[in-house]
């Protein structure tokens, strides 16, 4: 007799699904459910049926990395072959293969490092892997009605949760049995959790990876057809029964990964009753038993996400300890954009639009960037702004992979603006099935908008839209860029001068604030007329306003003795931001009239920043009383591009300046230098430089003497404060 219970309104029962395929499109397939047989299997025919289960399972993976285009499971597999030929001679039959498979690991952590965004497999490409970070962020937070709209970014949203850096090796030796792994989109999520599949399987461990879009069933299931019936159509039912009973014995020698937990067409917000192995139930309350450890307790389950979905899991299905991953570094940077683009790009955009590098550390926005950029002439300065960057990569949409879309490029644009600006106006990062189709736009046809381009070395290319039932922009920055579109090009001029007097300078609208400068400040080189004219006359006159009272209420708050003022900090710096993205100089003029003469730039300067801070500043002409960048977090590209504009100051037009607390390398000290002879009373900097550690230190010897010599060739009242114990200033 089939056990029944109760789970909303659903009669559970113990069928099974016979070799059912994998399901795309939950709406359109029906499931015929039989009742198995009965059967037992021996100790032997489970494990003969799990060898070859984890034979599946690699087989996936590599198919996966293939259809993803991402080479960084192939180099493993590549990596590890050729260290256990190297190493095989170093060990003989009885010693461990767990130990020869952490060697393995090892090397890899060691040799190469893994491939975010990769290519055709029969490409050699270097392997690079983000910064991931143990955060403290979830919780008992507050879950949140929809998928919120945040205006900024991943890594100010968890800059003060970080607990620790860990290393991807740190990721397999867990003691925890629930993790997630979170991160915005293009930051490599996917990838990750397909090369830690892989690495798990090395270590002999069961590694299932299973995409949620793929597991979006609206028919009930039991657990055994959504690990192994589904994902591994064809086989016997023998074969089926005995993994699962082996899975059931040895859930200790288990990984479960499940992949993009906010591609999922159900919410997890309410709690599930507690199920048997073979209770056939909606896919959610599969999940929710997998989350609270009632399935496969002993095992290690790994779910990936963008960071607001998790938030859905009630307090007792929380992961126990949650990952975030970062920016790649400067270094991996370049080497994998060298790896789709030549340096003779990396030059001409670091010496044109350095802005554009520290954009590159997210994998997607690489790809964007150079998709922008590579059929480019010499002179790059159209793609100099975030702006000019997405709408170049619109335009370039016009000639992507479209198939069977019925119209063109341009009306399907007009008609994401809308909907891209209704999703910003009420706080949503998810366009719905329903709303594409109620906006005029199909959404079995829109996974076909492709951002397509064909590289010098390797072909790159990426969906505009993801998702199967909920749609997410590939990264929020085209919704953000849509929606300001919508505002300059759609919105009637009434409602344009309304909603500029009563909403854009709220911080909702950040982002979207400075695409609205960028587009229609950078129209003065264009025929600019009617209603386009006025818009751009409006939103000057908005934000001089905005300028000179920020300005003054900023002078008034006493910023030296930071009193206050990190929210005014805020507030005056993007407004510098919206000015450098648009490049009008009379702007620009009138921002250097108000600026402040004792400034302290903001504690978390994101490097997003520095372009628009930097613009204002080249047109200050008054004197500075004092300028801090102190414990800013400044990188050494960023404190170039600062330093840089800074000494072609006049002699002495800034009074104090501190510079303590970055993250400078030793190249910087040239930087340094350049700044002597503009500063005229201090400068502080101690703890500004970094080790090979990653630690901030203070300058060493070799430094000091050539600030010393330095000083010493000018003529100066300067104190160069080295450190809390010694002071430098010209020796006569």
């Amino acid at each position: 007799m089939a056990e029944q219970s109760t789970s909303s309104n659903l009669i559970i029962t113990d069928a099974v699904l016979n070799q059912s395929p994998v399901i795309n499109d939950a709406e359109n397939v029906t499931i015929n459910y039989t009742q198995p047989p009965s059967t037992s299997s021996s100790d032997e025919d489970e494990w003969n049926s799990v060898i070859k289960l984890k034979k599946l399972c690699i087989s996936y993976l590599e198919k996966e990395g293939e259809l993803l285009h991402l080479q960084g499971v192939i180099v493993i597999s590549t990596l590890a072959s050729h260290f256990y030929h190297k190493m095989r001679r170093k060990f003989n039959e009885r010693n461990s293969m767990r130990k020869l498979m952490d060697l393995c690991i090892s090397y890899l952590e060691i040799e190469g490092k893994f491939c975010l965004q990769g290519v055709s497999a029969k490409e050699e490409i270097p392997v690079v892997h983000p910064a991931i970070h143990e955060i403290n962020y979830y919780g008992k937070d507050k879950v949140p009605v929809v998928e919120r709209y945040d205006p900024k970014g991943q890594n100010e949203l968890f800059k003060d949760k970080i607990k620790k850096v860990v290393r991807f090796r740190d990721l397999l030796d867990q003691k925890d049995k629930f993790i997630s792994i979170v991160a915005s989109a293009g930051s490599g999520k996917t990838v990750l959790s397909l090369r830690l599949a892989k690495a798990f399987s090395l270590l002999q461990r069961l590694c299932i990876h299973l995409k949620f879009m793929d597991a979006n069933y609206e028919q009930p299931l039991t657990l055994r057809q959504l690990l192994l019936d589904n994902m591994f159509p064809g086989h016997s039912e023998e074969f089926y029964t005995s993994c699962f009973s082996w899975m059931q014995k040895n859930a200790d020698k288990i990984v479960l990964i499940l992949d993009g937990l906010d591609q999922a067409q159900y919410s997890l917000e309410k709690i599930s009753p507690k199920i048997n192995y073979n209770a056939c139930v909606p896919v959610k309350d599969l999940v929710f038993n997998l989350c609270t450890k009632h399935f496969f307790r002993n095992s290690l389950l790994i779910i990936t996400s963008r960071p607001h979905a998790v938030l859905y899991l009630p307090e007792v299905a929380r992961p126990q300890v949650t990952y975030a991953l970062g920016d790649l570094s400067l270094e991996d940077t370049k080497e994998l954009f060298l790896a789709f683009a030549d340096e003779d790009l990396w030059t001409k955009i670091k010496k044109s639009s350095s802005q554009m590098l520290s954009m590159c550390r997210n994998s997607l926005m690489l790809q964007m960037i150079i998709s922008s950029n590579i059929h480019l002439s010499e002179d790059i300065g159209d793609v100099s702004t975030p702006t000019r960057l997405f709408a170049t990569v619109m335009k370039n949409l016009t000639y992507s992979r479209n198939f069977q879309f019925p119209e063109t490029m341009d009306e399907l644009t007009r008609k994401l603006q809308v909907l891209a600006f209704a999703a910003t106006k009420h706080g949503k990062v998810v366009l719905t099935a329903k709303e594409l189709r109620d906006g005029g736009v199909d959404p079995t046809t829109i996974h076909d908008i492709v951002v397509q381009l064909h590289c010098h070395r390797h072909p790159i290319s990426s969906r505009f839209l993801e998702g199967n039932t909920k749609f997410f922009f590939c990264h929020q920055t085209f919704q953000e860029h849509l929606t300001a579109s919508y505002v300059v090009y759609e919105m009637p001029l009434g409602e344009f001068q309304d909603f500029i007097e009563t909403s854009l300078f709220q911080e909702h609208w950040t982002v979207v604030r400075r695409f609205v400068c960028g587009v229609l400040f950078d129209l003065e080189s264009k025929a600019v007329s009617g209603d386009l004219q006025m818009k751009k006359e409006i939103l000057k006159k908005h934000v001089i306003q905005q300028l000179e009272f920020i300005s003054e209420k900023y002078m008034n708050s006493g910023q030296k003795h930071g009193v206050g003022t990190k929210a005014l900090t805020d507030k005056l710096f993007d407004l510098y931001a919206c000015v450098g993205e648009g490049k009008d100089s009379s702007i620009a003029t009138k921002a250097a009239e108000y600026f402040p003469t004792t400034i302290l730039l903001p504690r978390l300067m994101n490097s997003n920043l520095v372009p628009g801070f930097l613009y204002v500043m080249k047109h200050v002409t008054k004197q500075l009383d004092w300028l801090s960048l102190g414990y800013c977090n400044l990188d050494a590209n960023s404190f170039h591009e600062i330093a840089s504009v800074i000494k072609e100051m006049k002699p002495g037009q800034i009074g104090e300046m501190k510079i303590q607390g970055n993250y400078l390398q030793p190249s910087n000290i040239d930087d340094v230098i350049g700044l002597l002879r503009v500063v005229r009373d201090e400068l502080w900097m101690g703890l500004c430089f970094i080790d090979d550690d990653g630690m901030r230190r203070d300058a060493d010897l070799d430094e000091r003497n050539q600030l010393q010599s330095a000083l010493n060739k000018i003529q100066t009242g300067l104190e160069v404060y080295v450190d809390l114990d010694t002071t430098l200033h010209t020796q006569k």
